[in-house]
């Protein structure tokens, strides 16, 4: 499958606009889903880390805070702190290779605003 660049927005470290970006996969939220769309320089810093994830092999032991399992790492969105609690979000692929993706709490609730955003409003 070949994939196709269209210009959008960078939901990853950069946040820029109208630049040419690759549809990565759904994020889904609430019953919803929103596209997370990426550019390449934030898509080579996404295969860096993951890379460096499969080469360090360490699994961060977690723990259970409201409910959710957070664990001691390096936050993967917007910040890049390391060593405060993130929560695992889900999985990078590469090649047949898959690394857990961990995000902060203020990470969460930013990304958690833009699948709101793009999400069609429906009235309560």
């Amino acid at each position: 499958m070949r994939r196709r660049w269209a210009l959008g927005e960078c939901w990853l470290w950069c946040e820029r606009t109208a630049v040419p970006v690759l549809w990565l996969g759904p994020v889904i939220w609430v019953g919803g889903n929103a596209p997370l769309l990426a550019c390449e320089r934030c898509i080579r810093h996404l295969e860096r880390k993951t890379q460096d994830a499969l080469t360090r092999g360490a699994d961060p032991t977690p723990t259970e805070r409201q409910g959710r399992w957070w664990a001691p790492g390096e936050c993967w969105l917007w910040c890049r702190r390391t060593d405060l609690p993130t929560l695992l979000l889900g999985t990078v692929e590469n090649a047949d290779h898959q690394v857990p993706l961990y995000s902060c709490d203020p990470c969460i609730q930013r990304l958690e605003d833009k699948v709101r955003a793009a999400l069609p409003y429906v009235p309560a």
